[in-house]
């Protein structure tokens, strides 16, 4: 599921997320898991009163956090259900700088704004000019990412020769 951009002398090299399906395979299962006990604690003829694990916690409020635990790992799972089946983009490398687009949306760096890089187990930091508002870190996970992370620096160190690479317990 690696899909790339060519990345030749002027196209950006556009990096889309790679999402196992152990997420949504785990999650969901366990979410019907514990809405189903969430489910016969509301029964209190299913369910024994005064368990003596519990104690004097009534039963209605047991099923309450295990539905609300359910709902988590529902939610979760369709999450992971929806990258796994949907790949984003998380990372464009082109001439002028670096995108990254996550959660907290899209953010722009100009290859002038990175100061160092450093590669350690399963991650390349880069690291900002600090502005305001702005975090001075750039985290890419490589196993989030559907590329080789030679190809990565590769990219880096072709815009920017000029930056030191550190390497902290990983090769590349």
């Amino acid at each position: 599921m690696i899909e790339i951009a060519s990345g030749r002398n002027g196209e950006p090299l556009i990096v889309h997320t790679h999402v196992t399906p152990w997420g949504f395979a785990v999650a969901l299962p366990m979410a019907l898991a514990f809405a189903y006990l969430g489910a016969l604690a509301l029964d209190a003829h299913l369910v024994p009163t005064g368990h003596p694990s519990l104690g004097d916690v009534p039963l209605w409020l047991v099923s309450a956090v295990l539905l609300v635990f359910a709902l988590a790992l529902f939610l979760i799972g369709v999450a992971e259900l929806a990258a796994y089946l949907k790949p984003s983009v998380a990372v464009v490398l082109d001439g002028t700088g670096i995108t990254t687009q996550g959660v907290l949306g899209t953010r722009r760096h100009a290859w002038s704004d990175v100061v160092s890089a450093e590669i350690a187990p399963g991650q390349l930091a880069l690291r900002l000019r600090s502005r305001p508002g702005r975090s001075p870190e750039v985290r890419l996970q490589f196993g989030r990412l559907a590329v080789e992370p030679a190809r990565l620096v590769a990219r880096l160190h072709r815009h920017r020769p000029d930056l030191q690479l550190f390497h902290r317990g990983a090769e590349v």
